[in-house]
């Protein structure tokens, strides 16, 4: 089988629990950072499927991160190709972009553990058999998805319409951490201590309520992203 392209937007933060899964099964994987790619070098026909990461940047600055365009023509690559995607936080804004969405500056930012809730469309999803209908989830952002033409709205929150969606038959986007596993957790807690704390957020509070709040979440969405790994 053909590698795993996983694009990473962040310095740090890796896959989190989908990299143990691709690693439990033995799957070849591709890790670049996105600043440094060098997307004329990363064709679709290359890989097997696209996973795109998180970030401090923004969809819509591509004026200063030029490399986002590039992440998102991957995007439409793999999809044109019938290829799985997904997309985490900042990679599920581009993978919105990427179809023609909308993504823009949240009222506020969503730090910490928060109630997702399934659409209808959602419950009948096959990644989320067995899946809650709401499940307490981990969220660390501060832009939203306002619009994905085309999708299909799998889950929402209190403040953000647009938490998972689905485009054709493999294309998902995931706004909140569906791939956090606990390192990662303290990675981007740790590392946005001053960030957390000027939006009224403290990094080890988040931590601590993370010891029983992260298992049964993870538990999910382990089984969840290994139905999307079934795709490829």
């Amino acid at each position: 089988m053909k590698p795993i392209l996983v694009i990473q937007n962040d310095q740090h933060e890796g896959a989190g629990v989908l990299a143990n899964l691709i690693a439990e099964r033995d799957l070849a994987q591709r890790s670049v950072l996105g600043w440094e790619a060098d997307y004329a070098k990363l064709p679709s026909s290359a890989f097997s499927s696209l996973v795109v990461l998180g970030g401090a940047q923004s969809a819509y600055e591509t004026d200063r991160y030029p490399y986002l365009s590039g992440e998102m023509q991957l995007c439409r690559d793999f999809m044109a190709e019938g290829k799985p995607v997904s997309g985490f936080c900042l990679g599920a804004q581009l993978l919105a972009s990427a179809l023609g969405g909308e993504v823009i500056a949240g009222k506020r930012k969503e730090i910490g553990w928060y109630d997702l809730m399934l659409t209808e469309a959602g419950a009948k999803d096959p990644l989320m058999e067995d899946h809650p209908r709401k499940l307490l989830s981990y969220h660390f952002h501060g832009d939203v998805i306002a619009d994905v033409p085309g999708a299909e709205r799998l889950a929402y929150s209190d403040m953000t319409e647009w938490q998972m969606f689905r485009y054709g038959p493999a294309a998902y986007g995931f706004q909140y951490h569906a791939e956090v596993d606990r390192p990662l957790l303290e990675i981007m807690c740790g590392n946005n201590r001053d960030y957390m704390a000027a939006n009224g957020f403290d990094a080890e509070t988040i931590i601590a309520e993370s010891a029983t709040r992260l298992p049964p979440f993870e538990r999910h969405c382990r089984a969840m992203l290994e139905r999307w790994l079934d795709l490829i």
